[in-house]
């Protein structure tokens, strides 16, 4: 039992009670409904807060990846996938259980993506597919503006090359 159903329940049988004494004060049965509808609200706030919104392992990696990276022009030589991994799983639910498909961060989200899928039509498909879908719906899942920013502008840069 949560402490925010205890409290509910404490709420409506108050709520049922003539007067209702609490700490030597004394409340109407609307104060305590009023009360009862805070309370309700607040644990539905926090029900759907603490909901991880769903993205794919990739477009997970590019948003952690991005937030952490955007300002440097390489990624340090010993950040590891599992490292990113690790982040991600904290912020997100992955809709896919492949982790196989990308060894390295540079192959998930590279700095210069123009220059690394230069040989790669299908590849750059697939990667400006995972920027259009974070860049659209950024809000969600950015927590960082200046990473958000970085990202639209690589999205713009992807799209003319």
């Amino acid at each position: 039992m949560t402490g925010s159903d205890a409290l509910l329940r404490h709420l409506q049988k108050l709520g049922e009670e003539e007067t209702s004494l609490i700490g030597g004060k004394q409340y109407t049965q609307s104060q305590i409904r009023i009360t009862e509808r805070i309370v309700q609200d607040l644990r539905d706030d926090l029900e759907k807060a603490s909901i991880k919104p769903k993205l794919s392992r990739r477009r997970a990696f590019i948003v952690i990846l991005e937030e952490l990276y955007y300002h440097v022009p390489e990624y340090p030589s010993e950040l590891t996938l599992e490292n990113i991994h690790r982040r991600a799983s904290l912020r997100f639910e992955y809709m896919n259980r492949n982790i196989k498909a990308f060894k390295t961060p540079t192959e998930v989200h590279p700095k210069d993506p123009c220059t690394y899928y230069e040989d790669n039509a299908h590849g750059k498909a697939r990667y400006r597919a995972a920027l259009e879908h974070l860049v659209n719906e950024s809000s969600i899942y950015f927590q960082v503006a200046d990473a958000e920013a970085s990202l639209r502008i690589m999205y713009g840069e992807i799209m003319l090359c």
